[in-house]
């Protein structure tokens, strides 16, 4: 029994003492990864790298994540001091995917800006936009970020305005670098200031604002003497270089590249190139060509190796403009090609006669001088003429594109003041309708009530009389006869049977009540009438009844026939009759109740169709679809009944 808790206790110190030893590892791995950055920090890349890569082999074998990630961030942005684009890539997408799958959200951003910074590095400057918004994105999420968030921050503007400055969009280039100048100023992180600058001041030189990027380069420098930070004095000397170079003060710029050139062994490689390539453009400035080939030469031979292709780009550019100046027109011709595929973008008119320029003062040189120089003055002349065209066809396209915006606003804004009249059209005659309608009620009401009521009283006291006076059956009968007469009229005014009995009842009653001896009038229902609200029955109910009694007042006809056919959505009405017919065009002059129908229809955005001829009846056709107000209702006709 006693066996069992000493095998505990042993196997309890044995994790112990495995635990601890991966608590030392971890550590290790941080200790590396730090040893490192100093090593980097003083210049000494050899020992830098070679404890990268400890970090990075004892992280991988005891499968520490949080060491892996530190090892791959850091270990990518020392390969990227040193011109390793593509080793930096691989191992920034190492630290993203790690970031990715542990969560870490800052880390993950550190890795989008160190991947962009490759390929803005390698040229694919689009990639690189889109990975640096990535990490902007995962910045801007954080709420109160810390000092670590904001410096991180810092660095993702600053990366951003570099990145516009290589679009050549400088403004905002600009915008951004004053961003990053202005949290490592809240920030109080003076060396964070300096390196915000450079890009301040880039972007000044790029908009010709000399005078600030000459006063923000001296205080760059300062930031970089009193940290005795070599590299930040390089790149203060070699801007500035660059800024009296643009001011044409040339000895002071030979100067400051003099100044960049000696602390070359103490700063990050890949410089020499940029000393090299500002002195070649101030010997080009100075018209000193041979110089200006020489140093432009030892450039070209580190460029491919050292420059980023934004700037390899512009150093392309400078050697044609130099080798044409010294008559290597060759050469001139084969670095502009090479400049024009590197710039990504096509060819515009001054460019291509830029090269047709080359190619013939390359032909001149060669053979068929006086063939050359004719060639040169027609593609000179054709260039003209091409400018000329361009101005032109620029010019006639704007006059026709102002002329048509005049035309259309023109046109717009009749058609809203046509849209106008009509709404205003249709809102007089829905009042209109509306005050009819309540006319109609009141007749009706005051029939009803008044005169009805009388004569029911008169015939009550007629049977009331103890003796009636001769004559009586004969009284009666024109009562009741006067009374059915109000009751009929009373209806065709009032809307109550469409409201209260439906649309096809209120149109068979209509009917019956119209029908009389001298006018047999029939009325047909064919199909499934759809569905419809009160004020359209309404509508339908008066345009019927408007055509029934003109046929009474006006045709004179024995026999008459009201057909409504319902098909799906559609409606059609059709009113004929047997009378003496008449012009229709002479009627539309005149006709009130024609243009009662057509005001009615007009609102239902019906179809009316009369035809008739003196001698030969009328038909009367009515067609209307109940979808043309649409599902919301919105151009549906109000009454109020």
């Amino acid at each position: 029994m006693k066996k069992i808790p000493l095998l505990l206790l042993l196997l309890s110190l044995f994790f112990t003492a495995r635990s601890g030893e991966r608590s030392a590892d971890t550590s290790r791995v941080y200790e590396f990864v730090e040893t490192a950055k100093s090593f980097q920090a003083r210049g000494q890349a050899d020992s830098a790298a070679g404890y990268f890569k400890k970090a990075g082999e004892l992280s991988e074998a005891i499968g520490f994540d949080n060491g892996r990630l530190a090892y791959a961030g850091n270990y990518a942005a020392f390969l990227y001091g040193q011109i390793r684009y593509q080793e930096a890539l691989e191992l920034a997408t190492e630290a993203l995917a790690i970031a990715l799958r542990i969560g870490n959200k800052p880390r993950a951003a550190a890795a989008y800006s160190t991947i962009a910074l490759q390929h803005q590095a390698m040229g694919k400057l689009r990639l690189a936009s889109e990975y640096l918004m990535k990490a902007l994105e995962i910045s801007s999420e954080i709420g109160n970020p810390g000092v670590k968030d904001l410096s991180d921050r810092r660095k993702y503007y600053n990366n951003l305005a570099s990145l516009l400055m290589d679009l050549k969009d400088v403004e905002k280039g600009l915008l951004y670098a004053r961003k990053a100048y202005e949290i490592a100023v809240s920030l109080k992180d003076s060396v964070a200031m300096g390196r915000s600058l450079v890009n301040v001041m880039v972007a000044e030189v790029l908009l010709g604002d000399l005078e600030n990027a000459e006063q923000h380069g001296k205080e760059f420098l300062t930031i970089g003497t009193a940290h005795n930070d070599k590299q930040m004095q390089f790149q203060a000397y070699n801007n500035l270089g660059d800024i009296y170079r643009r001011q044409k003060k040339f000895e002071l710029a030979l100067d400051n590249y003099r100044k960049a050139t000696a602390l070359l062994p103490e700063s990050a490689p890949g410089n020499e190139v940029y000393v090299l390539t500002g002195i070649s453009s101030v010997y080009k400035d100075m018209k000193q060509y041979h110089h200006a080939d020489t140093y432009y030469n030892r450039a070209a031979s580190l460029a491919e190796q050292e420059l980023a292709k934004p700037q390899l780009k512009e150093l392309l550019l400078s050697g044609a403009e130099i080798k044409e100046a010294t008559g290597h027109y060759r050469e001139a011709l084969q670095l502009r090609k090479r400049y024009e595929i590197l710039s990504d973008s096509l060819l515009n008119l001054e460019t291509r006669n830029t090269i047709q320029e080359l190619e013939v003062k390359y032909q001149t040189v060669e053979k068929e001088k006086g063939l050359a120089e004719r060639d040169l003055k027609i593609s000179q002349q054709h260039g003209e003429l091409e400018r000329k065209n361009k101005w032109i066809l620029l010019s006639v396209s704007l006059a026709v594109i102002l002329l048509l915006a005049y035309i259309s606003g023109r046109l717009i804004s009749r058609q809203k003041r046509k849209t106008e009249a009509s709404l205003q059209e249709r809102r007089l005659l829905e009042a209109h309708l509306k005050g009819e309608e309540a006319e109609r009620a009141r007749t009706a009401r005051e029939l009803h009530d008044g005169v009805a009521s009388l004569l029911s009283a008169a015939k009550l006291q007629l049977h009331s009389m103890e003796k009636p006076p001769a004559g009586n059956g004969t009284l009666r009968e024109l009562i009741d006869i006067a009374m059915q007469e109000i009751r009929n009229i009373s209806h065709n005014l009032a809307p109550e049977i469409v409201l209260n009995e439906g649309f096809e009842y209120a149109i068979r009653a209509f009917c019956d009540r119209i029908r009389h001896p001298g006018l047999n009038l029939e009325f047909y229902v064919v199909g499934i009438l759809p569905e419809l609200d009160k004020n359209t029955e309404l509508l339908l109910y008066r345009i019927i009844q408007e055509a029934v009694s003109n046929m009474i007042r006006h045709a004179e006809a024995t026999e008459g026939i009201v057909q409504v056919v319902g098909e799906d959505s559609r409606i059609t009405i059709t009113i004929e009759d047997n009378g003496r017919g008449f012009d229709p065009n002479e009627l539309k002059k005149t006709g009130t109740g024609l243009q009662n129908l057509s005001s009615r229809i007009n609102m239902l955005k019906g179809i009316l169709e009369i035809t008739s001829r003196p001698g030969d009846g009328t038909s009367v056709y009515v067609e209307i679809d109940t979808e043309a107000f649409g599902e919301s209702g919105k151009n549906r006709p109000v009454v109020t009944l």
